[in-house]
Protein backbone atom coordinates (compact mmCIF):
# COMPACT_ATOMS: atom_id res chain seq x y z
CA UNK A 1 0.00 0.00 0.00
CA UNK A 2 1.27 3.47 -0.91
CA UNK A 3 0.22 7.02 -0.12
CA UNK A 4 -0.96 9.19 -3.02
CA UNK A 5 -1.52 12.95 -2.87
CA UNK A 6 -4.48 14.44 -4.68
CA UNK A 7 -6.80 17.42 -4.95
CA UNK A 8 -10.51 16.70 -5.38
CA UNK A 9 -11.90 20.20 -6.03
CA UNK A 10 -10.58 22.60 -8.66
CA UNK A 11 -11.81 24.62 -11.63
CA UNK A 12 -10.89 25.34 -15.24
CA UNK A 13 -12.15 27.59 -18.04
CA UNK A 14 -14.94 25.03 -18.48
CA UNK A 15 -16.59 26.89 -15.59
CA UNK A 16 -15.20 29.86 -13.64
CA UNK A 17 -11.47 29.06 -13.54
CA UNK A 18 -8.91 31.25 -15.29
CA UNK A 19 -6.90 28.47 -16.97
CA UNK A 20 -7.45 25.66 -19.44
CA UNK A 21 -7.83 22.05 -18.24
CA UNK A 22 -4.39 21.29 -19.72
CA UNK A 23 -2.75 24.15 -17.80
CA UNK A 24 -4.51 23.21 -14.54
CA UNK A 25 -3.62 19.51 -14.79
CA UNK A 26 -0.01 20.39 -15.61
CA UNK A 27 0.25 22.66 -12.54
CA UNK A 28 -0.66 19.77 -10.23
CA UNK A 29 1.71 17.36 -11.94
CA UNK A 30 4.53 19.90 -11.67
CA UNK A 31 3.77 20.27 -7.97
CA UNK A 32 3.96 16.54 -7.18
CA UNK A 33 0.27 15.66 -7.05
CA UNK A 34 -0.52 12.07 -7.96
CA UNK A 35 -4.20 12.51 -8.85
CA UNK A 36 -6.67 15.30 -9.53
CA UNK A 37 -10.41 15.92 -9.90
CA UNK A 38 -11.34 18.70 -12.33
CA UNK A 39 -14.64 19.62 -10.67
CA UNK A 40 -16.13 22.32 -12.86
CA UNK A 41 -19.54 23.77 -12.03
CA UNK A 42 -22.27 21.71 -13.72
CA UNK A 43 -19.75 20.48 -16.29
CA UNK A 44 -18.03 17.10 -16.47
CA UNK A 45 -14.50 17.90 -17.67
CA UNK A 46 -13.07 14.79 -19.32
CA UNK A 47 -9.69 15.00 -21.03
CA UNK A 48 -9.49 12.36 -23.74
CA UNK A 49 -5.70 12.58 -23.85
CA UNK A 50 -5.35 11.55 -20.19
CA UNK A 51 -3.71 8.21 -20.96
CA UNK A 52 -1.19 9.49 -23.47
CA UNK A 53 -0.34 12.50 -21.29
CA UNK A 54 0.03 10.60 -18.02
CA UNK A 55 3.61 11.88 -17.73
CA UNK A 56 2.36 15.46 -18.10
CA UNK A 57 -0.78 15.24 -15.97
CA UNK A 58 -1.66 13.48 -12.70
CA UNK A 59 -4.15 10.62 -12.75
CA UNK A 60 -7.42 12.34 -13.66
CA UNK A 61 -10.44 11.19 -11.65
CA UNK A 62 -13.68 12.35 -13.32
CA UNK A 63 -15.85 14.70 -11.31
CA UNK A 64 -18.25 17.62 -11.27
CA UNK A 65 -19.30 20.27 -8.78
CA UNK A 66 -23.08 20.03 -8.91
CA UNK A 67 -24.00 23.64 -8.26
CA UNK A 68 -27.47 24.57 -7.02
CA UNK A 69 -27.96 28.30 -7.44
CA UNK A 70 -31.66 28.47 -6.56
CA UNK A 71 -33.73 26.89 -3.80
CA UNK A 72 -37.46 27.53 -3.36
CA UNK A 73 -37.25 30.46 -5.78
CA UNK A 74 -34.40 32.28 -3.98
CA UNK A 75 -30.64 32.49 -4.71
CA UNK A 76 -28.68 29.59 -3.17
CA UNK A 77 -25.10 28.38 -2.77
CA UNK A 78 -25.37 24.61 -2.30
CA UNK A 79 -22.42 22.93 -4.02
CA UNK A 80 -21.80 19.17 -3.95
CA UNK A 81 -18.94 17.33 -5.62
CA UNK A 82 -19.65 14.14 -7.51
CA UNK A 83 -16.32 12.29 -7.61
CA UNK A 84 -15.77 9.31 -9.88
CA UNK A 85 -19.00 9.80 -11.81
CA UNK A 86 -19.43 8.85 -15.46
CA UNK A 87 -22.17 11.18 -16.65
CA UNK A 88 -23.11 14.82 -16.10
CA UNK A 89 -25.52 15.43 -13.21
CA UNK A 90 -27.87 18.39 -13.63
CA UNK A 91 -29.34 20.07 -10.55
CA UNK A 92 -33.10 20.11 -10.24
CA UNK A 93 -35.63 22.31 -8.47
CA UNK A 94 -35.55 22.05 -4.69
CA UNK A 95 -37.56 23.43 -1.79
CA UNK A 96 -34.78 23.10 0.82
CA UNK A 97 -31.10 22.29 1.30
CA UNK A 98 -32.03 18.83 2.54
CA UNK A 99 -34.14 18.24 -0.58
CA UNK A 100 -31.18 19.23 -2.77
CA UNK A 101 -28.63 17.16 -0.84
CA UNK A 102 -30.87 14.08 -0.96
CA UNK A 103 -31.36 14.30 -4.72
CA UNK A 104 -27.71 14.91 -5.59
CA UNK A 105 -26.40 12.23 -3.20
CA UNK A 106 -28.80 9.72 -4.79
CA UNK A 107 -27.67 10.66 -8.30
CA UNK A 108 -23.96 10.48 -7.43
CA UNK A 109 -24.39 7.14 -5.63
CA UNK A 110 -26.31 5.70 -8.58
CA UNK A 111 -23.19 6.21 -10.71
CA UNK A 112 -20.89 4.60 -8.15
CA UNK A 113 -19.42 7.98 -7.23
CA UNK A 114 -18.67 9.77 -3.97
CA UNK A 115 -20.74 12.78 -2.90
CA UNK A 116 -18.89 15.50 -0.96
CA UNK A 117 -20.64 18.61 0.38
CA UNK A 118 -18.43 21.61 -0.41
CA UNK A 119 -17.53 24.66 1.71
CA UNK A 120 -20.52 24.58 4.10
CA UNK A 121 -19.72 28.06 5.45
CA UNK A 122 -19.49 29.70 2.03
CA UNK A 123 -22.22 32.34 2.32
CA UNK A 124 -23.04 30.45 5.56
CA UNK A 125 -25.20 28.25 3.40
CA UNK A 126 -25.06 24.67 4.78
CA UNK A 127 -25.77 23.94 8.46
CA UNK A 128 -24.89 20.92 10.57
CA UNK A 129 -28.60 20.08 10.65
CA UNK A 130 -28.79 20.11 6.84
CA UNK A 131 -26.16 17.37 6.79
CA UNK A 132 -27.42 15.49 9.87
CA UNK A 133 -30.96 15.13 8.55
CA UNK A 134 -30.24 14.46 4.88
CA UNK A 135 -29.09 11.31 3.13
CA UNK A 136 -25.57 10.10 3.84
CA UNK A 137 -23.03 12.06 1.82
CA UNK A 138 -19.60 10.43 1.75
CA UNK A 139 -17.78 13.55 2.99
CA UNK A 140 -17.84 17.29 3.49
CA UNK A 141 -15.07 19.87 3.30
CA UNK A 142 -13.52 20.43 6.70
CA UNK A 143 -11.12 22.73 4.86
CA UNK A 144 -11.64 24.66 1.64
CA UNK A 145 -8.88 26.97 0.37
CA UNK A 146 -11.17 29.53 -1.28
CA UNK A 147 -10.81 32.96 0.32
CA UNK A 148 -14.54 33.15 1.15
CA UNK A 149 -15.00 29.67 2.62
CA UNK A 150 -15.14 30.83 6.28
CA UNK A 151 -13.68 27.58 7.62
CA UNK A 152 -13.06 29.10 11.06
CA UNK A 153 -16.65 30.18 11.65
CA UNK A 154 -17.38 33.06 14.05
CA UNK A 155 -18.49 33.73 17.60
CA UNK A 156 -22.05 32.66 16.78
CA UNK A 157 -21.49 30.44 13.73
CA UNK A 158 -19.88 27.01 13.80
CA UNK A 159 -16.47 26.37 12.32
CA UNK A 160 -16.26 23.46 9.92
CA UNK A 161 -14.64 21.34 12.65
CA UNK A 162 -17.52 22.17 15.01
CA UNK A 163 -19.96 21.20 12.26
CA UNK A 164 -18.09 17.90 11.88
CA UNK A 165 -18.30 17.09 15.60
CA UNK A 166 -21.98 18.04 15.71
CA UNK A 167 -22.69 15.56 12.90
CA UNK A 168 -20.53 12.79 14.36
CA UNK A 169 -21.99 13.28 17.84
CA UNK A 170 -25.46 12.68 16.39
CA UNK A 171 -24.28 9.21 15.37
CA UNK A 172 -23.91 9.93 11.66
CA UNK A 173 -20.62 9.08 9.94
CA UNK A 174 -19.15 11.55 7.48
CA UNK A 175 -15.54 12.04 6.40
CA UNK A 176 -13.76 15.40 6.33
CA UNK A 177 -11.80 16.38 3.22
CA UNK A 178 -9.48 19.27 2.40
CA UNK A 179 -9.24 20.93 -1.00
CA UNK A 180 -7.92 24.12 -2.52
CA UNK A 181 -11.01 24.88 -4.67
CA UNK A 182 -8.56 26.64 -6.98
CA UNK A 183 -9.79 29.07 -9.63
CA UNK A 184 -6.72 31.27 -10.15
CA UNK A 185 -3.57 29.75 -11.66
CA UNK A 186 -2.18 32.84 -13.38
CA UNK A 187 -1.01 36.27 -12.24
CA UNK A 188 -0.69 36.93 -8.51
CA UNK A 189 -0.82 34.23 -5.84
CA UNK A 190 -2.27 35.91 -2.72
CA UNK A 191 -4.76 35.46 0.10
CA UNK A 192 -7.29 37.50 -1.88
CA UNK A 193 -7.30 34.97 -4.73
CA UNK A 194 -8.36 31.34 -4.98
CA UNK A 195 -4.97 29.76 -5.71
CA UNK A 196 -3.95 26.08 -5.89
CA UNK A 197 -1.96 24.16 -3.32
CA UNK A 198 -3.81 25.10 -0.14
CA UNK A 199 -5.51 21.80 0.74
CA UNK A 200 -5.45 18.18 -0.40
CA UNK A 201 -5.83 14.57 0.69
CA UNK A 202 -3.35 11.70 1.03
CA UNK A 203 -4.95 8.38 0.04
CA UNK A 204 -3.60 4.97 1.03
CA UNK A 205 -4.19 2.70 -1.94
CA UNK A 206 -3.01 -0.51 -3.59
CA UNK A 207 -2.24 1.36 -6.78
CA UNK A 208 -2.63 4.67 -8.57
CA UNK A 209 -5.76 3.96 -10.61
CA UNK A 210 -9.19 5.57 -10.60
CA UNK A 211 -10.79 2.36 -9.34
CA UNK A 212 -8.36 1.86 -6.44
CA UNK A 213 -8.24 5.54 -5.42
CA UNK A 214 -12.05 5.72 -5.29
CA UNK A 215 -12.19 2.41 -3.40
CA UNK A 216 -9.77 3.67 -0.72
CA UNK A 217 -11.48 7.04 -0.42
CA UNK A 218 -14.85 5.37 0.04
CA UNK A 219 -13.47 3.35 2.98
CA UNK A 220 -11.90 6.40 4.62
CA UNK A 221 -8.33 5.27 3.94
CA UNK A 222 -7.02 8.81 3.67
CA UNK A 223 -6.21 11.89 5.69
CA UNK A 224 -6.68 15.53 4.78
CA UNK A 225 -3.96 18.15 4.97
CA UNK A 226 -2.94 21.75 4.50
CA UNK A 227 0.75 20.96 4.94
CA UNK A 228 1.31 18.37 7.67
CA UNK A 229 2.52 15.07 6.20
CA UNK A 230 2.48 11.75 8.04
CA UNK A 231 5.11 9.06 7.69
CA UNK A 232 3.14 6.39 9.58
CA UNK A 233 -0.57 6.09 10.33
CA UNK A 234 -2.35 3.10 11.85
CA UNK A 235 -5.76 3.71 13.39
CA UNK A 236 -8.20 1.15 14.80
CA UNK A 237 -10.97 0.97 17.37
CA UNK A 238 -8.40 -0.03 19.98
CA UNK A 239 -5.25 1.95 19.17
CA UNK A 240 -3.92 5.11 17.56
CA UNK A 241 -0.42 5.20 16.07
CA UNK A 242 1.03 7.99 13.98
CA UNK A 243 4.38 9.53 13.16
CA UNK A 244 4.85 12.87 11.45
CA UNK A 245 7.24 13.01 8.51
CA UNK A 246 10.50 14.69 9.43
CA UNK A 247 11.26 18.07 7.87
CA UNK A 248 14.60 19.72 7.13
CA UNK A 249 16.26 21.36 10.16
CA UNK A 250 15.71 24.78 8.57
CA UNK A 251 11.98 24.00 8.36
CA UNK A 252 11.63 22.63 11.88
CA UNK A 253 8.10 22.91 13.25
CA UNK A 254 6.39 21.93 16.48
CA UNK A 255 3.24 19.85 16.42
CA UNK A 256 0.22 19.56 18.70
CA UNK A 257 -1.68 16.28 18.38
CA UNK A 258 -5.29 16.26 19.61
CA UNK A 259 -7.71 13.36 20.10
CA UNK A 260 -11.31 14.58 19.91
CA UNK A 261 -14.38 12.52 20.82
CA UNK A 262 -18.09 12.79 21.66
CA UNK A 263 -19.51 16.36 21.45
CA UNK A 264 -16.16 17.66 20.21
CA UNK A 265 -14.39 17.35 23.55
CA UNK A 266 -10.58 17.14 23.47
CA UNK A 267 -9.84 13.81 25.21
CA UNK A 268 -6.05 13.99 24.94
CA UNK A 269 -3.40 16.30 23.54
CA UNK A 270 0.38 16.38 23.41
CA UNK A 271 3.20 18.20 21.71
CA UNK A 272 5.46 15.96 19.69
CA UNK A 273 6.04 14.17 16.40
CA UNK A 274 4.52 10.77 17.15
CA UNK A 275 1.73 9.15 19.14
CA UNK A 276 0.88 5.68 20.41
CA UNK A 277 -2.33 5.68 22.43
CA UNK A 278 -5.05 3.25 23.48
CA UNK A 279 -8.60 4.32 22.73
CA UNK A 280 -9.76 3.22 26.19
CA UNK A 281 -12.01 5.88 27.69
CA UNK A 282 -13.04 7.43 24.39
CA UNK A 283 -16.79 7.79 23.83
CA UNK A 284 -18.91 7.26 20.72
CA UNK A 285 -16.27 8.24 18.14
CA UNK A 286 -12.83 9.75 17.88
CA UNK A 287 -10.87 11.74 15.35
CA UNK A 288 -7.29 13.03 15.36
CA UNK A 289 -6.03 16.47 14.39
CA UNK A 290 -2.36 17.44 14.05
CA UNK A 291 -1.67 21.17 14.10
CA UNK A 292 1.73 22.64 13.29
CA UNK A 293 3.31 25.81 14.63
CA UNK A 294 3.19 27.16 11.06
CA UNK A 295 -0.61 26.99 11.06
CA UNK A 296 -0.95 23.90 8.87
CA UNK A 297 -3.04 20.86 9.82
CA UNK A 298 -3.73 17.21 9.16
CA UNK A 299 -7.18 15.75 9.82
CA UNK A 300 -7.42 11.98 10.28
CA UNK A 301 -10.75 10.35 9.52
CA UNK A 302 -13.09 9.47 12.41
CA UNK A 303 -13.82 6.01 13.74
CA UNK A 304 -17.00 5.08 15.59
CA UNK A 305 -16.51 2.94 18.69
Amino acid sequence: MNWYKGNIHTHTTNSDGDSSPDHVASWYKNNQYDFLVLSDHNHLTILDEAEIKKNKWPLLVPGEEITIREINGSPAALHINGIGIKNLIKPGYYESNIDGINDVVDKVNSQGGLASINHPNYQWWVSADDIKYSKDAWAFEVFNGHMHSNNEGSLHSMSTEEIWDEILSSGKMIYGVASDDAHHFTQEFSSARSNPGRGWIHVKSNSLSVKEIIKSMKKGDFYSSTGVELEELEISKSNIHLKIKERLPTEKQKYTIKIIHDTGVVFFEKEGEDLDLSTKGLKKYFRVVVRSSEGTNAWIQPIFL
